[in-house]
């Protein structure tokens, strides 16, 4: 992305952190209308669905990332239900989706109508040196 802006004389702040430099060059970019914009918006697009497809149909490798992530002062390894919120129409307002309590309300309800037929993720993972187990799972929340 950065390469491609450089191209073609998108200005971008090089110090800025990459949190915050992604959605400003995937805005810009998708702002331009150069054919080769379009082309990565969609192969970058399409990368993170299957992402989110792969997550959808093993959690397992997200929820411990999610573990083996957390802050030191946030540490916990009690059993977790993970809500994940994601809009795909745009990614990076995803956060938004919180407010989105019928959708939410929905899916959650969904889940908790099946839980007698399921069996949570028993997981091992790693943090700070030593392996902790714990009982996980996750209610994907996905906005099309």
């Amino acid at each position: 992305m950065k390469a491609l802006s450089r191209n073609l004389g998108i200005t971008f702040d090089k110090g800025s952190p990459d949190s915050f430099l992604l959605p400003d060059l995937w805005r810009k970019l998708d702002d331009h209308p150069h054919p080769s914009t379009n082309k990565l918006i969609s192969e970058l697009q399409e990368y993170r669905e299957n992402i989110l497809d792969n997550c959808i149909q093993s959690p397992e490798y997200l929820i411990l990332w999610l573990y083996e992530n957390q802050g030191v002062r946030r540490f916990d390894a009690s059993n977790r239900l993970f809500l994940v919120l994601t809009d795909k129409s745009n990614f990076f307002e995803s956060w938004k989706l919180k407010r989105a309590k019928p959708l939410i309300c929905k899916k959650v309800k969904k889940y908790l109508d099946e839980a007698d037929n399921r069996t949570w993720l028993e997981l091992n993972f790693d943090w700070k040196g030593d392996t902790y187990t714990t009982e996980s799972e996750a209610i994907f929340i996905v906005k099309e």
